[in-house]
């Protein structure tokens, strides 16, 4: 559906399409199950990796002092446990 804008002013569609809004080529489905499907994967992600659009997953390191506290806040939570434990 276009919106009243773009029907109104269509060089501003025009203009527009040049722009890369496009979301990265997603790696994680399910392999198809027709050849016809399977081959328009294979073209659509030997284009995608042409145009530089393909995106690696980077797995996010912890801070060492994220890891710290974390571990300070179990150990608080288990003396913490502990000393409810005994007061009663």
């Amino acid at each position: 559906m276009i919106a009243a804008n773009y029907r109104k002013n269509p060089q501003a569609m025009a203009l527009q399409l040049v722009l890369d809004f496009g979301r990265a080529l997603v790696w994680a489905t399910r392999r198809p199950t027709t050849a016809a499907a399977r081959t328009v994967r294979a073209l659509r992600g030997a284009t995608f990796k042409a145009a530089g659009r393909i995106q690696w997953p980077v797995k996010a390191i912890t801070p060492d002092w994220w890891k710290e506290a974390q571990r300070a806040a179990r150990e608080l939570a288990a003396e913490v446990r502990a000393a409810t434990l005994l007061c009663c």
